[in-house]
């Protein structure tokens, strides 16, 4: 994981990450354990993993997206009012656009929802408020949508953007598992009816996780200081 930018509004999001990494890091650890154990009574470790191992690395994958998640969610609570207020260009733009949405224009405005607004004590605010509900309302479960959230926050390095992108096998293996239990229909004899995956591939995409949460960390760190 890269090493952090610290900033005072970022600080909860970094200890969220670093919580996440830390229980990521102590499941291989556990998985590395019990294949030690396999392997001093006698039993090999070459060939497929027992369903425990593979238990151990869907909690992995489960982890690490959970972690993503609660952290990219505290830092839209903790920063973006911040960012918006600093005139950020890219996060701005993107409060406009759900502005814009929520409100309507023409003939589609929604006057209800303009009434509300106007009405409240400081409809900025109330619509600012209203733009993180949505945008921490529901879990993350596409890169798609870690894009979405990194647009608001004002994240608009090419190569970091790139890595989200990136992130799509993860968000795959993670709805896998939490959606299906990881359960397929045996093709033939001697099929498992539940995914495998292999140790090092689980842990580039779970490592994939927080290179991408730290680096969003430190970009909007880097931005507020």
């Amino acid at each position: 994981m890269p090493e952090g930018i610290a900033h005072d509004a970022t600080d909860k999001s970094q200890r969220y990450l670093e919580g996440a990494h830390e229980a990521v890091e102590a499941v291989f650890d556990t998985l590395y354990k019990i294949r030690q154990l396999r392997k001093a009574e006698g039993g090999g470790i070459q060939g497929q993993l027992t369903n425990n191992e593979n238990d151990q690395l869907r909690a992995a994958i489960v982890f690490s997206g959970a972690g993503l998640d609660a952290t990219l969610k505290q830092m839209i609570r903790d920063t973006l009012p911040m960012l918006l207020e600093a005139g950020n260009e890219q996060a701005h733009k993107k409060f406009e656009d759900f502005a814009h949405e929520r409100l309507g224009t023409g003939e589609i405005a929604d006057t209800q929802a303009i009434a509300r607004y106007l009405t409240s004590a400081s409809p900025r605010e109330r619509l600012i408020e209203d733009y993180i509900y949505e945008l921490t309302g529901s879990s993350l479960q596409s890169s798609e949508e870690v894009q979405k959230v990194a647009g608001a926050l004002g994240v608009d390095d090419k190569d970091l953007r790139k890595k989200i992108g990136e992130l799509k096998p993860l968000f795959t293996a993670r709805n896998e598992i939490s959606h299906e239990l990881d359960l397929q229909s045996p093709e033939k004899p001697g099929d498992r009816t539940r995914r495998s995956r292999p140790i090092n591939q689980t842990k580039d995409i779970c490592y994939s996780a927080f290179e991408v949460g730290q680096l969003i960390v430190n970009a909007v760190g880097a931005q507020l200081a």
